[in-house]
């Protein structure tokens, strides 16, 4: 299976690094990252193939994993609307709905939305997984295996319940780091 993570920051960087430890091909990693020296720390750290921008080349993947901010997803996905084909994509990215990703795509429906939380990034994570009506449970499943490289998943029936898991696996940590 080929991933593109769109976003190179911390979250994707995890996850790569947890995909590599599962013996995961760093020949079918990539990652489009728009900063000069990130983009070159992950070619450095992880020996992905890394891009500058979205584009067919970079979209060419069975899986796309949207790890951007939320403020950036909108402008994302319409950079990526053109792109998509067949591709299982996965957000990662807080509170933003479903059904306004799928919009932005122009109606895609093969979506995948997840939260992981920040143990994540030391393999300790806990990620809800919420995949949507046009996503099987194949899909579902990849979603589990690839966010599964940094932690437990757990499913959710319902898209709504991912604020509750955001809300005790996102805070909760940082509540017993402070107690």
């Amino acid at each position: 299976m080929t991933i593109t993570f769109v976003g190179g920051g911390n979250m994707a960087s995890a996850i790569i690094g947890g995909l590599l430890k599962q013996n995961h091909a760093a020949t079918s990693l990539r990652v489009v990252e728009i900063d000069e020296t990130a983009r070159a720390r992950l070619t450095r750290q992880y020996a992905v193939e890394t891009f500058e921008r979205l584009d067919a080349a970079a979209a060419d993947s069975d899986c796309i994993v949207l790890a951007i901010k939320p403020q950036n997803m909108r402008e994302a996905a319409t950079a990526l609307r053109p792109h998509v084909k067949q591709q299982l994509i996965i957000s990662i990215a807080a509170g933003i709905r479903g059904g306004d990703i799928a919009r932005w795509l122009g109606g895609y429906a093969r979506l995948v939305r997840a939260m992981p939380n920040t143990p994540a990034l030391v393999g300790a994570g806990c990620t809800g997984i919420y995949a949507m009506p046009g996503a099987s449970a194949e899909d579902a499943a990849r979603a589990e295996v690839i966010l599964g490289a940094v932690g437990t998943t757990l499913r959710v029936g319902r898209e709504e319940q991912l604020d509750a898991v955001t809300a005790v696996s996102g805070s909760g940590p940082a509540y017993v780091f402070y107690y």
